[in-house]
């Protein structure tokens, strides 16, 4: 969802693509280090649908420079970005997941706490198939896909416990 860390980013002022990397690297790159080369087409997505403008500025040495901001109606992409239906593959789950609670400081209060609930029965999902699967007795797993099981109940135990946080705070 590098499409919302743009808008994110984009949010106050405008910015060339590079700076617009290096402002997502340094807000979210604990969890993602997008390239330029994903950057450009989400940026191509955004000016297609007339969230984001462009524009080119020149140098006095005549180096074009291009400048991204979004427009007036950029929130209501946002929230659309924001709320599509999640993953079930729990690799791309994840990630999706951290994409939207490091920009959920955009969303107001009712639909925060409809966003958390809506994670919250999704990881209890999960946590339910990986422990069905560790106790199928049909199913055979060695010592580091027992491990692995394990440690991915123990992650989304955790990732649980911090939505309730979020919701405590509410």
């Amino acid at each position: 969802m590098i499409e919302l860390l743009i808008l994110y980013s984009l949010k106050n002022r405008e910015r060339t693509v590079y700076s617009l990397r290096s402002d997502i690297i340094e807000k979210f790159g604990y969890f993602t280090k997008p390239s330029i080369g994903t950057i450009f087409p989400a940026l191509k997505r955004l000016l297609k649908s007339n969230t984001v403008t462009m524009r080119n500025d020149y140098s006095q040495g005549g180096k074009k420079s291009t400048y991204y901001s979004v427009t007036m109606h950029w929130t209501k992409k946002f929230h659309d970005l924001f709320f599509t239906p999640l993953s079930d593959n729990p690799t791309q789950f994840f990630t999706e997941v951290q994409s939207r609670i490091a920009v959920m400081s955009l969303l107001d209060e009712e639909l925060k706490q409809t966003f958390i609930n809506d994670i919250l029965i999704k990881i209890e999902s999960f946590q339910l198939d990986l422990q069905n699967a560790l106790e199928d007795e049909y199913i055979e797993y060695d010592k580091y896909q027992q491990s692995l099981l394990k440690m991915n109940i123990k992650y989304l135990e955790d990732f649980k416990s911090l939505l309730q946080t979020f919701e405590e705070k509410n």
